[in-house]
């Protein structure tokens, strides 16, 4: 189960990821903001919302995830793929709750750290 949660958290955030690249190839000129938004989206990401961030906070991560996906569900019903949107919305929703379960959050702990040792 605790694999399950983990993969699909990937997924989702790969999807979120992939929504601003449609978001981009829309804008003008598409071949560069279809490179331009996913790389600053994940450059944000990496910072503040990954296991292994370097700017976690109890406030700060959650803020970012939200509006990471939030943007992404706007990126697809913006550029006329609403269906996908809130299907991005309500699996993003359900995984992340999925995430929230006791065992999943331990195992997210060690994954943040490197090589699964605490200080």
């Amino acid at each position: 189960m605790v694999w399950s949660v983990l993969t699909l958290l990937l997924l989702v955030e790969l999807l979120a990821w992939a929504a601003y690249g449609v978001l981009g190839w829309a804008l003008s000129p598409g071949w560069l903001w279809v490179w331009l938004l996913p790389l600053l989206v994940v450059s944000l990401w990496t910072a503040t919302a990954s296991p292994r961030a370097r700017w976690r906070g109890a406030v700060l991560t959650p803020v970012v995830k939200l509006l990471v996906f939030s943007g992404a569900v706007l990126a697809l019903v913006a550029t006329r793929h609403p269906v996908a949107g809130g299907v991005l919305g309500v699996l993003a929703t359900a995984v992340h709750l999925a995430a929230r379960r006791p065992d999943v959050r331990a195992r997210l702990e060690q994954v943040s750290t490197p090589d699964g040792v605490r200080d």
